[in-house]
């Protein structure tokens, strides 16, 4: 009922704000599975995953961001590490501050915010779409 946010370091764009984990997609790779890879190298995360799509960044001169909200069966301890200072469980709409600018684009589209908000409600007040 949480979302797990990395406190970005100091030797990273943004420093010292909340955002997301990410990266570049390798070559061959979809969206999809580079999310996956990267909840596992920077996260940490080992256990089972499923990725929902959200709200995909597009710049004019091509490039684009893929967010997904990636769902965890348990809390876990993510790795720090010289991108991440520290992280945080929080509960939808209880964000730290202050936030990434890409966090705040995400959070600002409402159809994601709509997707995240239904994953991460306690099971009784979760909406069904």
């Amino acid at each position: 009922g949480k979302s797990c946010l990395p406190l970005r370091s100091a030797y990273v764009e943004q420093p010292n704000t909340w955002g997301t984990w990410g990266g570049a997609i390798d070559s061959g790779e979809s969206p999809q599975v580079a999310a996956m890879r990267e909840v596992r190298e920077e996260a940490g995360y080992n256990g089972p995953i499923k990725l929902i799509p959200l709200y995909v960044v597009e710049h004019s001169s091509g490039f684009k961001y893929y967010n997904f909200l990636a769902l965890v069966e348990k809390e876990f301890k993510p790795k720090l590490d010289w991108e991440t200072q520290n992280y945080g469980w929080f509960e939808y709409g209880n964000w730290p501050q202050p936030l990434h600018n890409g966090l705040k684009l995400l959070l600002n589209d409402s159809a994601s915010a709509q997707k995240i908000m239904q994953y991460t409600q306690p099971a009784n007040q979760r909406i069904n779409k």
